[in-house]
């Protein structure tokens, strides 16, 4: 099938991996320092990848491509976030309000947004850091 495509020129990759890190379809790998299309049926052709790149090392192409397989990008997806487990730092906001202040989880859990703010502007001693 001949659809729209990108394309990755290696002679201008600087091998940064910012086109890695925007391609949220794991269709862009880095491979001996620089920048993979590693499957065609991984890239949906929409280009969240284009704008990420410094040297302008990716263009769209019209070729004979795979067709994009969304079914096999989520099982990818799934099983990779399987491998990593839950992302850290996940606490709800009056868990990392309680942490640096020490404040009780009833008062923490009860101040919206604008006391928040002003909470973390006023002298209160840090008694704990956090490290994200």
């Amino acid at each position: 099938m001949i659809r729209k495509i990108i394309h990755i020129d290696e002679e201008k990759c600087n091998g940064c991996g910012a086109c890695a890190q925007a391609c949220h379809e794991g269709a862009i790998g880095m491979v001996d320092g620089k920048a993979k299309l590693l499957r065609d049926d991984y890239c949906d052709g929409l280009g969240d990848c284009l704008p990420a790149c410094p040297v302008n090392a990716i263009t769209f192409v019209e070729r004979e491509a795979a067709a994009y397989d969304e079914a096999a990008v989520k099982a990818a997806q799934a099983k990779k976030q399987a491998v990593r487990g839950p992302m850290p730092n996940k606490f709800p906001i009056s868990k990392k309000i309680r942490l640096l202040f020490h404040i009780p989880l009833s008062r923490a859990s009860s101040l919206n947004g604008r006391y928040r703010s002003s909470l973390f502007r006023s002298k209160l001693p840090i008694s704990r850091a956090l490290i994200y």
